[in-house]
């Protein structure tokens, strides 16, 4: 996706242009990392060169994973398989680059890199899913509310009053979104912010 690839400053010169030309390379990653790259793809409806792309756009980000790396650097207790990706030139130079730095496999570097977004990605959505739990009992709490004033309402006005009847529909449309949210917690479905006939 265009949007989540970090855009470029000002035009697009050649050397850019061939810095985003894609070439095949073959990683040696473990099952973990091979894993977090098919959870990162499918979760964000990325492909590989998107997210190798997208994983060493941030400075801090990268330091913290090199970091990771050094620490794991003797660690060769992991059976580590070979898998070709189609990444862009910039990716592949970017990693390389790296690897020389810092005197350690490009593989390693580019798996902590993989394993670090999918452990603040996991983060987020533990927090968003925090959030989203308390956003939910407080609608829920608002439903039972708007219930007993429909009640009242309904002694006082007919049954084919405009008040009554929209009141209603009001109550209809948070109660479809009260069951967007909970479908969204338990089925991971996403909630779409332009359909309030949404309930699942």
């Amino acid at each position: 996706m265009d949007k989540k690839v970090p855009k470029i400053i000002g035009g697009l010169s050649e050397v850019k242009l061939l810095d985003k030309q894609s070439v095949r390379t073959t990683f040696s990653f473990s099952e973990k990392g091979i894993d977090a790259i098919d959870w990162l793809m499918k979760r964000n409806n990325l492909k590989p060169k998107e997210l190798f792309d997208i994983i060493p756009s941030s400075k801090e980000f990268v330091d913290y994973s090199v970091k990771e790396a050094l620490n794991s650097k003797k660690d060769t207790t992991e059976k580590r398989s070979r898998k070709t990706y189609v990444i862009s030139k910039n990716a592949l130079r970017l990693f390389n680059k790296l690897s020389k730095e810092n005197e350690i496999s490009r593989d390693i570097i580019a798996e902590k890199l993989i394993l670090s977004l999918k452990i603040i990605l996991n983060a987020q959505s533990d927090n968003e899913k925090k959030q989203e739990e308390k956003a939910l009992a407080i609608i829920n709490e608002l439903i039972e509310h708007k219930l007993l004033v429909e009640k009242e309402l309904q002694k006082l006005l007919m049954e084919d009053n405009p008040i009554l009847s929209r009141f209603s529909i009001g109550i209809i449309i948070d109660q479809n979104l009260s069951s967007a949210i909970d479908h969204k917690l338990k089925d991971g479905i996403a909630i779409d912010p332009d359909d309030y006939s949404q309930s699942c």
